[in-house]
């Protein structure tokens, strides 16, 4: 008895300790579905800019980590021009908007089933250089459809960096 009761617990255990509720979002003009965690906050800004914002660490949090997606439309997108051909063109144009940037990487991959690529990198925002910041991006090509995945987050912490991959990792394209 005493056995099945330690059963049950173990099996049970994964849910009550990840059973973190999650949302779903859906951008019709961006052709995307997302899904985001309930704690987390979802806008639309201008542009039809999605961002996801996490919730605050402490009480004395003034930086949120975010994640920005942005779809831009071109004919030659994915046919004429294809994501391995955007670096180092993307690279070079992150070092003029960044101080101290530093590449952590640069890695190819398959989101859709189509051709992505990821950098991650470091530095200070030309605009705000109170805070060194790491940024994760990544680009696909979907149908003349150019998305682009932003995290941005506080390079000193890590507390979100696995939840906005799983945010990111649940983009489904349309």
């Amino acid at each position: 008895m005493r056995h099945s009761i330690y059963i049950l617990l173990f099996t049970l255990f994964p849910i009550f300790s990840f059973g973190q509720q999650w949302k779903t979002f859906t951008d019709t003009a961006g052709m995307f579905t997302a899904k985001y965690p309930s704690t987390w906050i979802n806008k639309v800004k201008e542009g039809n800019r999605v961002f996801f914002t996490s919730p605050p660490d402490t009480a004395s949090d003034d930086f949120f980590e975010n994640i920005n997606i942005r779809v831009t439309y071109k004919a030659g997108y994915g046919t004429e021009i294809k994501v391995r051909n955007l670096f180092p063109g993307v690279t070079d144009a992150l070092k003029k908007q960044f101080n101290d940037f530093k590449q952590e990487s640069l890695r190819y991959f398959k989101w859709n089933n189509m051709d992505a690529a990821e950098i991650i990198f470091s530095g200070y925002n030309k605009l705000d250089e109170s805070l060194r910041v790491v940024t994760t991006q990544w680009y696909c090509f979907f149908k003349s459809r150019l998305y682009l995945v932003t995290f941005v987050a506080d390079a000193n912490k890590n507390d979100h960096t696995e939840t906005a991959r799983k945010i990111m990792s649940s983009i489904l394209f349309k």
